[in-house]
């Protein structure tokens, strides 16, 4: 096969694979398997360079270095299923050499469910007679109002099978909200043999009845169903408008330039959203590295019901279904507000053809109040200027749950992670005298909601003025000195102590709120001119539970990763998934991810190092989140720690009531006239 024709630009190292290069891997991978066509395409995605060869290709080895022209290919990392067998392969194809230049079999590993898999799945569970017969017991005939979530199993008993839990529920009409009446039963399902192995109904507890009469009272969120009456009429519009259009630029596809930013966006089936090349322009025109890549790595849900089936619900939404694969198409003036920018997504499917999702990233600027303000009481006079914000965002659909994924970057050198949680409630059926406590909440009559965790890793690999850097750990603690010392005289004497971690075990850290714990990235080699200290970045995550379920148990082993706020590795080109690559069914005893990485001690003092933030919430549900949940957040900060020479945002221009077109309410100066 030919390679591309020259008078086609190269992309960028790091963009995205476009639809012609999905097309031609599969191309390529189709003639190397010849006359076998057991298989299907589990993934096509963009196997990245590694970060010497992009160092260089950026020109940031050191504080002196300058873009060198370096050669790098273009190359896919494929994962492809046999069937039925389930044997993957894993295949590296070279788009410039159109050639297969790698081929392993991997032996008892499940890789993450595509899309179409979940899809094909629903589609055979329902036609089951099984399931039909125990939808008839309850009352069910019409099967085109059953539907079925498939959730991966977490571990199962069965093994070297690549198996999904189906969630059922009915509906009274094709958009009524199905999580109002989930069923008693979950079908376990293999994905490569396309057969149900097995139905499971759950148990009643504190109950006289054997079997639940199924809820099917509806509780409807669409305003269709609510109807035009219910719907508020007090609500007046709020226009968005930047009449000289936007401050951000994108270049080239997926260069990003937006005031003294710029970065790098990619999108892969798995983590979705990628911030590549993250760098600030200091007030001298000096560009300075701050981040070489970021993505929202792995997260697990752990549900608190111990009974089967349910005990089986631990999702790593990241590695077991992909946060690209579950990205939305999103709406102008609904999902993103004002004067938008859209990045299309192309991800590939189990033929290995390309499938689009347009509008998959959104990109726009916020106004968030104050920058900064000061009046000066002696004369009246008071400077103040209004914050911005670049947001760009993607929205991720798993099942019943919504994840508004927003990274944020601020006028200040600010960099804001945020999840906004919302969706609807997984739901288990009760018997009409059954209790949920303690492991539920009852938000309708006979509907519960099960408690849970969301705890989500971020993967930051920084680059602070160079590529080795350190992590130390801030507390701010009272002074040990009794009140009436000289030193402490009247007692209120405090101060921070700073831990630089040596190795991966120091770093191996807890969040502590009693000493009001953050953690700074620090470059010991740049030491700032007035503070005396390294130059850096302060990280926060807020809310940062600890993972709930024991040591010892199926899912704290299998998502170790999520028992610290905070991990510090070397680099590594190879380790990107905190839970492990193949964690689809991953047994508890491997430690997979950053246990079985951290096993051997390390060194992450002034090298290259990533740092793992792990944040999240933990949902006792209330009735209020049903039908459809308003959202909950949780996230990370990272803030420059005497980085710059001063505020970043300085030269930001005064605001006036001129440019932000700002009037009295009503036109009746009400609050003045309130004193307000």
């Amino acid at each position: 096969m030919s390679s591309s024709s020259s008078a086609t630009p190269k992309p960028h190292p790091l963009d995205p694979l476009s639809a012609d290069e999905i097309r031609r891997a599969a191309a390529i991978i189709r003639e190397k398997r010849g006359q076998d066509t057991s298989y299907v395409f589990n993934s096509l995605t963009l196997k990245e360079p590694a970060k010497q060869q992009m160092m260089l290709y950026l020109g940031w080895v050191n504080s002196s270095s300058q873009p060198k022209p370096v050669t790098i290919d273009r190359e896919v990392f494929a994962v492809l299923i046999d069937r039925p067998s389930g044997l993957v392969h894993e295949m590296t194809v070279n788009l410039d050499k159109s050639a297969v230049t790698s081929w392993n079999k991997v032996e008892g590993r499940q890789p993450t469910i595509n899309i179409f898999e979940m899809l094909e799945a629903e589609r055979e569970i329902l036609k089951d007679e099984r399931v039909k017969d125990q939808c008839r017991q309850l009352g069910i005939t019409d099967m085109s109002m059953v539907y079925a979530d498939p959730w991966g199993v977490g571990y199962h008993e069965i093994k070297g099978k690549r198996l999904v839990q189906a969630l059922l529920y009915a509906r009274t009409s094709p958009d009524d909200n199905q999580y109002a009446h989930p069923l008693d039963f979950n079908p376990l399902y293999d994905l490569n043999a396309k057969k149900v192995l097995d139905i499971v109904v759950s148990k009643r507890r504190n109950s006289s009845f054997e079997r639940p009469v199924i809820p099917m009272a509806n509780h409807h969120f669409l305003p269709e169903h609510l109807g035009e009456d219910r719907l508020r009429k007090d609500i007046k519009p709020i226009e968005i408008t930047q009449p000289q259009g936007v401050s951000f630029s994108i270049r080239d596809g997926h260069q990003l330039h937006w005031q003294k930013w710029d970065m790098h966006l990619s999108f892969n089936y798995r983590e979705g959203l990628v911030i590549n090349n993250l760098s600030y322009r200091d007030m001298d025109s000096t560009v300075r590295p701050i981040i070489y890549r970021m993505s929202l790595a792995e997260m697990v849900v752990p549900y608190a019901n111990p009974y089967k089936p349910y005990n089986h619900k631990m999702a790593f939404d990241v590695g077991e279904y992909g946060l690209g694969n579950l990205t939305n198409s999103l709406e102008l003036g609904c999902d993103c507000v004002g004067k938008i920018g859209y990045l299309d997504a192309v991800l590939s499917d189990l033929n290995g053809d390309p499938w689009h999702i347009p509008n998959a990233i959104c990109i726009h600027e916020e106004d968030t109040g104050l920058l900064f303000k000061h009046s000066d009481y002696r004369t009246g006079k008071a400077h103040s200027a209004r914050s911005r914000r670049l947001v760009i965002s993607h929205i991720v659909t798993a099942a019943n749950y919504d994840y508004g994924l927003y990274y944020y970057f601020y006028q200040d050198g600010t960099i804001q992670y945020e999840v906004k949680a919302t969706g609807e409630l997984n739901t288990q059926v009760l018997a009409e005298d059954e209790d949920a406590a303690p492991y539920g909440t009852i938000v309708a009559p006979q509907v519960d909601a099960q408690h849970h965790q969301h705890l989500f890793s971020m993967r930051i690999d920084p680059m602070l003025d160079g590529p080795n850097n350190s992590v130390a750990e801030v507390d701010v603690v009272a002074s040990d000195l009794p009140v009436g010392h000289p030193h402490n005289s009247v007692g209120n004497s405090f101060y921070p102590v700073t831990k630089v971690f040596n190795t991966t075990d120091e770093a191996k850290t807890m969040a502590s709120v009693e000493r009001h714990r953050t953690w700074k990235i620090i470059n010991e080699s740049k030491i700032h001119p007035y503070a005396k200290q390294p130059v850096g970045f302060k990280m926060m995550a807020h809310p940062t539970p600890p993972l709930l379920p024991k040591p010892g148990s199926i899912v704290y082993e299998r998502a170790m990763f999520a028992s610290k706020t905070l991990w510090v590795t070397p680099h590594n080109d190879k380790q990107l998934y905190p839970g492990g690559f193949y964690c689809y069914q991953s047994e508890p005893s491997e430690n997979l991810g950053l246990p079985q990485w951290t096993k051997e001690t390390q060194n992450v003092r002034d090298t290259d190092i990533v740092c793992w933030l792990n944040f999240g919430i933990t949902h006792i549900p209330r009735v209020e989140d049903f039908p459809i949940m308003p959202i909950e957040t949780c996230g990370i900060m990272l803030k420059p720690a005497n980085f710059f020479l001063c505020n970043p945002g300085i030269d930001i221009p005064p605001s006036t009531r001129q440019s932000t077109k700002s009037a009295y309410a009503n036109d009746a100066t009400c609050c003045r006239k309130n004193n307000l």
